[in-house]
């Protein structure tokens, strides 16, 4: 294959006796081909033969992405959200956004009701544990949970105090899963 050479979908960039398929190609009766415009790239580490696209694609929620989500609802078992972002990714995500936080992965101590630990408009990072038949999140490790919240009483931003939420303009206190950068993530590492 010809180097910086705009390959159309379904054209043959290698063999399986030459590469293993990657990103943006398929693998056809031995012949690998590309699922995408784009050019073509050999992943030498791997061996995979690669489809760099030419226009930026939307992101796909692979299982093990740090996700941005926000709480649509609590439930007395889980927690449904809608993930937002894909940290490291500058695209908008694409397919099912729809998550699922089932109350044994929000921490590793015992959990009664995610009532305690998520409120509803809540933004959360959490990490993809399933991604089918259904979008599943976790917010076990310290880097998880809530990192914006607002207050229940007069929906006012929550400043973090100690390990507890505190509303500056109401004085309600609110207990959540906090993440360790709690009010203080860097939104340019997003």
């Amino acid at each position: 294959m010809t180097k910086n050479k705009v390959i159309l979908p379904g054209e043959q960039v290698a063999t399986t006796e030459e590469l293993m398929s990657g990103e943006g190609t398929y693998e056809d009766n031995g012949v690998i081909r590309a699922s995408r415009l784009g050019v073509f790239e050999i992943d030498t580490k791997n061996r995979r033969a690669k489809i760099n696209p030419l226009t930026s694609v939307p992101v796909e929620i692979k299982t093990g992405n740090i996700v941005l989500a926000k709480v649509n609802s609590v439930r007395s078992n889980m927690v449904i959200a809608d993930v937002i972002h894909v940290i490291g990714k500058s695209r908008q995500v694409s397919g099912d956004t729809n998550a699922t936080l089932r109350v044994s992965e929000i921490s590793n101590g015992y959990t009664k009701d995610p009532a305690t630990e998520f409120s509803t408009g809540d933004i959360i990072r959490a990490k993809v544990t399933q991604v089918r038949p259904s979008l599943q999140l976790a917010t076990k490790d310290k880097d998880l949970g809530v990192i914006k919240a607002v207050c229940s009483k007069c929906r006012a931003s929550l400043v973090q105090k100690g390990n507890m939420l505190e509303c500056q303009n109401c004085d309600n206190k609110e207990r959540r899963k906090i993440a360790i950068d709690y009010g203080n993530y860097d939104i340019n590492k997003l």
